[in-house]
């Protein structure tokens, strides 16, 4: 990871893990976790490994299809 090092953040507001190690996101990694939190936070992070058959530029966040949000609408 050290060629992909970065000397800024890439989020807008601030991040209270000290020592963090900024990279450029060229590399994809496979995150497993219980659930997104309220603040859009992973609940449970795990490390599952490198994916090499995605390149990083088409990595989305997936939402699961048919459930309810907050106000009983159905989310896309």
């Amino acid at each position: 990871m050290n060629s992909l090092e970065r000397d800024d953040q890439p989020f807008a507001g601030d991040v209270r893990e000290r020592g963090a190690h900024w990279v450029r996101p060229e590399v994809v990694a496979e995150i497993g976790f219980t659930e997104w939190t309220g603040d859009g936070k992973l609940r449970h992070p795990r490390y599952l490994g490198l994916r090499t058959d995605k390149p990083a530029a088409h990595v989305v966040r997936e939402r699961p299809e048919g459930r309810k949000g907050r106000a009983g609408q159905r989310q896309r």
